[in-house]
């Protein structure tokens, strides 16, 4: 039951949120980069890397893989290979295989290419979803995409708080950050080019992936990429800029077929110190809301059902569930901004 909506809150359109199949306790979402001066170097690291995730592990490699690529704050282009496991113990077989160890340790420590990888071991009960379209009607990325996952419609959103009262731990935790203000090291202050650099990464961390497809539009299509996804934009930049907003990481991908051809998609995944740094930004800064009200404008302006999909998944992580792990990267991709331990 949501327990922060407004008394008889009724939300303005109808949404969906995930549900697992009973006994699953937590699933694995992985990112893993490649950094370079050029889209052509950072692809043909990419593809050294894609075969993991199709093989030749079999039964353990990941659920569902998605493919995306952004330029970071540096100006480096970066490919990134985003990797579902929904049992947890395949995923560290897979990870623990002689074929990803080796092809890791491979990796080139020296040259103009960085390797990064975050993977997150997340708790069903820290993790909630929401989405415009059911799955049937609209098959787009992420985590829902696959069937073993129910989209109900739910009735928990479309009021501030409303994506922490969907976090079911929310209820019974406070789920306060261990790293209360972020603080990033001066990139100057220590060299992580040359370097494999493991960083510890606090505890109560928040990560979101929130995802636009416009792939079936016809109706909306164009006034999303006129009016909303300009706005969008400016808001994920101000993300990646601006630490003091608790983002320790925002990166704004183009989704991508399997062999690097652009689709109708984006996502923006980025990292906060905490759930409150989050909900922050979302409910009170203007770059958020000023994407809020281009949302609605376009929604309120329109002829017809919406059929441009957007979703999200937010997950707030326990300590020691995310492994985060750079090879030869500028000092401020990830999780590098903290002190690292390696």
């Amino acid at each position: 039951m949501p327990r922060t909506a407004p008394p008889g809150h009724t939300p303005r359109f109808t949404a969906y949120s995930a549900r697992f199949p009973e006994g699953t306790d937590a699933f694995v979402f992985a990112q893993y980069g490649c950094q370079a001066p050029s889209r052509v170097e950072a692809e043909k690291a990419a593809a050294a890397l894609a075969g993991l995730f199709t093989g030749p592990d079999g039964p353990d490699g990941p659920d569902l893989v998605d493919r995306g690529s952004f330029v970071d704050t540096a100006g480096a282009h970066n490919v990134v290979l985003l990797a579902y496991w929904y049992d947890p113990s395949r995923h560290r077989r897979w990870r623990e295989s002689e074929a990803v160890r080796a092809a890791w340790e491979r990796v080139p420590v020296l040259g103009p290419v960085g390797h990064w990888r975050e993977e997150s071991v997340i708790p069903v009960e820290r993790n909630e979803t929401l989405h415009t379209h059911r799955r049937e009607d609209y098959a787009t990325s992420g985590l829902s995409q696959s069937g073993a996952l129910e989209l109900p419609e739910t009735q928990v959103h479309d009021y501030w708080g409303a994506a922490r009262d969907r976090i079911a731990a929310s209820a019974t935790e406070a789920l306060e950050p261990a790293m209360p203000v972020f603080e990033p090291k001066d990139p100057a202050g220590h060299g992580t080019r040359g370097r494999r650099v493991s960083v510890a990464v606090p505890g109560n961390v928040a990560l979101i992936r929130t995802a636009q497809d416009w792939s079936a539009g016809r109706l909306y299509r164009e006034t999303y990429l006129a009016d909303v996804k300009p706005v969008k934009d400016r808001g994920v930049d101000f993300l990646a800029e601006n630490p003091g907003s608790g983002c320790i990481a925002a990166r704004n991908l183009v989704e991508e077929s399997a062999d690097g051809a652009p689709l109708d998609r984006a996502c923006t995944i980025a990292w906060f110190a905490s759930l409150e740094h989050l909900m922050t930004w979302c409910r009170s800064h203007r770059t958020h809301l000023d994407i809020y009200a281009a949302f609605f404008r376009m929604v309120g302006g329109g002829e017809g059902p919406l059929d441009v999909a957007f979703w999200h998944e937010v997950s707030v992580l326990p300590s020691g569930s995310v492994t985060a792990e750079y090879v030869n990267c500028d000092p401020r991709t990830g999780f590098l901004p903290l002190s690292p331990t390696t």
